[in-house]
């Protein structure tokens, strides 16, 4: 009897892990997102594409996303997120600062903008 109900409990965990993950790759396409991108996350995808392309690996789905998007609003004006869904459903997300800096988790993100903030300097100028 124990072993029935843990199998079943087994077998729902992985098909509700599954679900999951196939609304996660339900998304927006390349240029779709291009669209939605505010002005400054237009001219960091414009520095980006120079020294990358993007999009390039066959086999998966790839969008861009700025502070505009719900999910980002922690982002800073001019920061993008690429996500790529590979054909494996595995996730990956590239971050990009305005000058088109990459950056590999939100942790690094956000410590850079913290530094940021840390070191901003005012400046002014007496006439």
């Amino acid at each position: 009897m124990d072993a029935g109900s843990s199998s079943s409990s087994s077998a729902s965990g992985p098909q509700q892990e599954k679900r999951s993950r196939q609304r996660r790759t339900k998304g927006i396409d390349y240029e779709s997102s291009v669209a939605n991108l505010s002005r400054e996350g237009r001219e960091t995808l414009m520095v980006v594409n120079r020294r990358k392309q993007l999009n390039t690996i066959p086999g998966t789905s790839c969008s861009v996303f700025d502070h505009s998007c719900p999910r980002y609003r922690w982002l800073h004006p001019g920061w993008i997120v690429e996500e790529r869904i590979m054909p494996s459903d595995r996730l990956y997300r590239y971050y990009y600062d305005p000058l088109g800096q990459l950056y590999n988790s939100r942790g690094q993100v956000t410590q850079m903008l913290a530094d940021t903030e840390k070191t901003r300097a005012l400046v002014i100028y007496d006439k």
